[in-house]
């Protein structure tokens, strides 16, 4: 799990994801602000006009029936009175809402806006309003189960507000009216909405991230498989413009390696070819020279370039590409290897039992394990070979009775034309033996590296890649 989220598509998810939440909070934050300030205002313009007809009313009226009207038109969300009437103060400039509705109000009556009228809110119902129940009872029966309707169920009081002005022959009228409100939302309601919407951005957002890191995916294998092979295929270049230069790049880089390797391979083998005639000339004339130990001095030199030379030419000749992988007995093809490095006077020992079909390269296959074990019998005097198999993985064993290896001295021997032994020189090699047969491995898509068994022996483990095995015992 924590491997897919330190990927390139999981930290773009994790991204999207807080970017999506941080949005929403933000928005219903924002949502909730708003949503009370077009409430207040809504609910001070509809109370502003109730005022303005009442008072266009009353004007209308003789004095003798204001009362009679005032106390008609009281009800449970206005209260309306001519009598009494206590002196409110005007609003002052702090209280926005209030200098709001005087402001409404005028307008309404066709007034000057700063035509004086009192203001005064409270925090609990009047006395002044019929009927202090809810506005909207629970067990009011709606006539359908509208969400919208619903939403009345929910309106509740914050309070009261007062408003006291005079008529146009300079009686007082003051009106009672009360503030309401609805909740901003419900956690309840609005989180299958919520989690809908954000579902389906991520499963969109998803999907045009696997779209963009697509190119993205086949670099990263391309780029593994350039460490495996050289002349594997070129990167088609699509995505977007940043993805398809970091393809031509890559496919730049890999064509210039290849004709990196392929002018080092040539020149080495020049240099090896040409080598040639010079050493052989040098060889007659050595045979010429009458001072024995010179001769032979000059002799084995010369057989240490050969070699050199003949490893060269083996290391360059190196061709992967024209063996094609076939199904072979690994049982079988590591005991004629045994038996030719028998019949060439070398020690080596080969046990195993059963079958062991595998799809593989086997003349590559079979050069790694003749240039191992020819190094185990060579400094180590006897080769043991031996196949481990465990959960299908194959293991080909070969240990000698030297001295061994540390793990420094392998890093120095798999190089080329290392030689660690100071009597390598008496020892017919040229130094590739294990470069060849690491590279071989590398090119298998296998490994060598160095072991020890229970008896503390060194070897060397050559693990055979997986492809189509089928072991039979």
């Amino acid at each position: 799990m924590i491997r897919h989220l330190d990927t390139l598509r999981g930290r773009a998810f994790i991204l999207i994801f807080a970017l999506l939440l941080a949005s929403n909070a933000a928005a219903l934050v924002l949502y909730s602000y708003r949503h009370n300030d077009a409430m207040d205002a809504l609910h001070d313009a509809m109370f502003a006009e109730q005022v303005a007809i009442v008072v266009q009313l009353m004007d209308r009226l003789p004095p003798s029936h204001r009362p009679e009207v005032a106390t008609a038109l009281t009800g449970t969300m206005l209260g309306v009175s001519t009598e009494n009437i206590e002196p409110l103060p005007t609003p002052k400039e702090e209280h926005a809402r209030a200098g709001r509705i005087t402001r409404l109000i005028n307008s309404f009556l066709d007034r000057p806006p700063s035509d004086p009228i009192g203001v005064r809110f409270g925090e609990s119902d009047n006395d002044d309003l019929k009927n202090s129940a809810p506005v909207f009872p629970a067990r009011l029966k709606l006539v359908t189960e509208e969400p919208i309707e619903r939403v009345l169920q929910n309106v509740y009081f914050q309070g009261n507000i007062k408003v006291a002005t005079e008529l146009s022959d300079g009686t007082g009228v003051l009106m009672t009216g009360r503030l309401l409100a609805v909740p901003h939302f419900s956690w309840a309601q609005m989180s299958p909405s919520l989690l809908a919407l954000t579902s389906s951005a991520l499963v969109i957002a998803f999907w045009l991230l696997s779209r963009f890191i697509a190119p993205l995916v086949l670099l990263e294998g391309a780029a593994r498989r350039l460490a495996e092979d050289i002349n594997s295929p070129a990167l088609r270049e699509t995505g977007p413009l940043e993805v398809r230069s970091a393809t031509a790049a890559f496919n730049g880089l890999q064509t210039r390696i290849k004709q990196l390797i392929s002018d080092r391979s040539a020149t080495a083998a020049a240099i090896a070819h040409d080598l040639g005639t010079p050493v052989t000339r040098l060889r007659l004339r050595a045979h010429e020279i009458e001072d024995t130990d010179v001769r032979d001095h000059i002799l084995s030199d010369l057989n240490q370039m050969q070699r050199m030379i003949a490893g060269a030419l083996d290391f360059t000749r190196l061709d992967f590409d024209s063996e094609k992988a076939q199904k072979v007995d690994l049982v079988t093809l590591v005991e004629s290897v045994s038996s030719d490095l028998t019949d060439m006077g070398r020690l080596v020992d080969f046990r195993a039992e059963g079958r062991i079909i595998l799809t593989t390269k086997p003349t590559l296959l079979r050069r790694a394990i003749v240039n191992v074990a020819q190094n185990a019998s060579s400094y180590g005097k006897q080769a043991n070979i031996s196949l481990l198999t465990k959960d299908r993985d194959v293991t080909i064993a070969i240990h000698d009775d030297g001295p061994g290896m540390s793990p420094a001295e392998w890093d120095e021997a798999v190089k080329p034309f290392r030689r660690l032994q100071k009597n390598s020189d008496a020892i017919y090699g040229s130094g590739l033996g294990l470069t060849i047969a690491r590279r071989i491995m590398e090119e298998l898509s296998g490994r060598i590296e160095p072991v020890r068994d229970q008896r503390g022996r060194f070897g060397v483990a050559i693990q055979v890649p997986r492809g189509e095995q089928q072991i039979i015992k």
